[in-house]
């Protein structure tokens, strides 16, 4: 193995703390308004308790003996605002100077709210061996309500909520079924728990409002309709789907619309034509159309369902087409269908969301449980602020993202808003969305080598003030370097548990599982003579072929053990059970641990070079003399996306980075 250091490109903690929370840790820092001056008449209840902010503004939460608070933070005139925090955030036992800025209630200024994917069916109902029933037939109602009461409170924060719900309801089995490779409809209470939870909008103009045809989409659209749920997007003739959502908002008129960008290629096809149903077909001329006959000083927002699954950044043709629908007249323009997060950016003074990615979905591919909230503020017809709340799909459920996740989350949407000339400013444990300032590029940040411990650590974003938000830069001594990101996001195993949800992203069974230790870990239980296999429980399709990678972390053991690392692939034309049942495991590399303390590790590999959609990394661990209990913590799976580099005083490097590799 190559002899190398890390350098963690921002002030951070190098090692994960014990959790703090048996002994409690603090938050404080700032209510301000949008001038950056203090709201002196501002209050934030926490833990059951109301607590006042002095005459600058400044408060001081101390909190007990637990893993999470949520901050509802209020002021007479300005918009309420939830901020949540895990123990982990508090570095130290302690979060300073998280400074949380209000927005001010004005006359015509209104708050709208965009989620993302929206169902309620498959896992939900049928889960994969060792998963609990989430809604059980007959409690639909019930189990679905407690799906979102997480979340409820930050949607009922908005004067209008949108959401798009890609999918069909009907209380009775269909048949119509469109001859697609997935299709799915979800019980009619939906509407029910959408309404309930805060949503006033449903998107429909998707790729499954036609998964059987008229006989599913006659009982969805009543089942809106009894929910009180506005809508649009879909329908039974091409100028019904094609309508326009108007609303009021005060005195501001608005128009919804929703759009599918593609017809498909089956028969028929999930595009409404004449008189035929389905969902709104959008392109150019479409958008042309419906859009010129928006009234001027209505304000237009549209949504618009297209681009590629599970991929990095918004296709060339999604940005093409949602910055044409600004350039038509809409003042929001709003993506969907690839279930993972992309880009934001502000476009001739409007909003433009290219991905929100899921938000009540049953996937668990790891970028899938990235999500997002994206809040709006219009005055009048103008965009006045626009804000992001980092969600965490975890074990399907939508939960504020708190902790590393968090920083994944926010980390993805800097690096893909920043080529579109957008940045991203943290206001408490969100980011608001800005144009950026002409040659903004970051700062050059304190750093530390550590040359005792060659393992890559994970890196945490120094207590949420969010120092990559920028691309890296950074001076260092003559090395070679390179740069790149965690693509598991989710070893330290922080969300197990959140919420009261089980994280998924692990394999879990009799001899593996989550436990809350000092932190949480991953406890693996080797018998004497055997092996057991631990490790990533999906693949992860989101990767550049042939790129070197390297996995690290932590691990204790009570005994001399041996950990094998393998890589097991999933091929283009392969389903996930194909993948995992096909493809053998193959050994990328090995490494002891004697007993004792906690050790780090780093394995080097490369990545498939071809024909592979998906890899997981696996760690068989064996002992040979007796049994043994092994943690495992701080797992990073690092994909290098530069090559090795030269650098000097004063080098730079323009690069998206959350870890940086050095060699003398």
């Amino acid at each position: 193995m190559k002899t190398f250091f890390n350098l963690l490109v921002l002030v951070c903690v190098f090692a994960v703390p014990a959790s703090v929370s048996a002994g409690g840790w603090s938050v404080s820092g700032r209510i301000l308004n949008e001038a950056g001056t203090p709201i002196s008449s501002a209050s934030i209840h926490a833990a059951g308790e109301t607590h006042s902010v002095d005459e600058s503004g400044n408060y001081r939460i101390d909190v007990e003996a637990q893993d999470l608070v949520s901050l509802h933070v209020r002021a007479d005139g300005y918009y309420g605002f939830i901020h949540t925090l895990h123990d982990s955030d508090a570095a130290g036992g302690k979060i300073e100077d998280l400074d949380i800025e209000l927005v001010a209630r004005e006359p015509e200024r209104r708050l709208l709210l965009f989620a993302g994917d929206a169902m309620l069916a498959r896992r939900y109902f049928d889960p994969r061996p060792g998963e609990p029933v989430l809604v059980r037939k007959g409690h639909v109602l019930e189990d679905g309500k407690k799906l979102l009461e997480v979340i409820r409170p930050y949607i009922q924060l908005a004067d209008y909520a949108s959401v798009n719900v890609e999918t069909q309801m009907s209380s009775i089995e269909l048949t119509q079924r469109l001859p697609k490779s997935y299709t799915f409809y979800s019980p009619p209470e939906l509407a029910e728990i959408l309404q309930w939870a805060g949503f006033d909008y449903a998107a429909l103009g998707n790729n499954h409002t036609w998964d059987y045809q008229e006989q599913g989409l006659v009982p969805t659209l009543a089942a809106l309709d009894a929910a009180g749920l506005d809508y649009s997007g879909a329908g039974l003739d091409e100028a019904s789907a094609r309508k326009a959502q108007s609303v009021e908002l005060g005195d501001q008129p608005y128009r919804f619309l929703s759009y599918v960008g593609w017809a498909g290629l089956f028969s028929p096809t999930q595009a409404a034509s004449g008189a035929k149903g389905g969902a709104a077909l959008g392109n150019s001329e479409v958008f042309a159309e419906d859009l010129g006959i928006v009234d001027p000083g209505t304000v237009a927002v549209l949504q618009y369902h297209s681009g590629i699954e599970y991929t990095e950044d918004p296709a060339i043709s999604e940005r093409m087409r949602l910055r044409q629908a600004i350039d038509f007249g809409a003042d929001i323009a709003i993506g969907h269908h690839p279930h993972v997060l992309h880009g934001l950016e502000i476009y001739k003074d409007r909003l433009i969301a290219y991905s929100m990615g899921n938000f009540l979905f049953d996937q668990f591919d790891y970028a899938t449980q990235m999500a997002m909230l994206v809040y709006v503020w219009m005055d009048g017809d103008t965009l006045h602020r626009a804000e992001v709340v980092p969600v965490n799909v975890n074990g399907y459920l939508p939960t504020p993202a708190t902790g590393r996740f968090r920083d994944a989350i926010l980390h993805r949407l800097a690096r893909t808003s920043r080529p579109l000339g957008t940045c991203l400013r943290p206001n408490g444990v969100n980011v608001i969305v800005d144009r950026c300032a002409d040659g903004a590029a970051g700062e050059v940040q304190d750093a530390a080598v550590d040359t005792a411990d060659p393992a890559s650590v994970p890196m945490h974003l120094d207590a949420i003030g969010l120092s990559t938000m920028q691309p890296v830069s950074f001076e260092t001594r003559n090395h070679r370097y390179r740069l790149g990101l965690d693509i598991l996001r989710r070893g330290d195993f922080e969300s197990e548990g959140l919420f009261g949800t089980s994280d998924r992203a692990f394999i879990r069974n009799k001899r593996v599982e989550i436990i809350d230790a000092e932190s949480r870990v991953l406890r693996v239980d080797v018998p004497r003579g055997e092996t057991v296999r631990t490790g990533m429980r999906v693949f992860e399709r989101v990767f550049t072929v042939s790129n070197p990678t390297t996995l690290s972390g932590r691990v204790r053991a009570t005994s001399d053990v041996s950990v094998d690392v393998l890589l097991q692939r999933r091929r283009e034309d392969e389903s996930l059970s194909e993948g995992l049942a096909n493809n053998t495991a193959r050994p990328v590399g090995r490494f002891r641990v004697p007993a004792g303390g906690w050790k780090s590790f780093a394995v080097d590999f490369d990545q498939p070079r071809v024909s592979t959609k998906a890899v997981r990394v696996l760690l068989d661990i064996s002992s040979d003399d007796t049994d043994a209990e092994v943690l495992v913590d701080d797992l990073a799976w690092v994909e290098w996306r530069t090559p090795w580099l030269e650098t000097g005083e004063g080098a730079a490097s323009g690069a998206f980075a959350t870890h940086v590799q050095f060699q003398k």
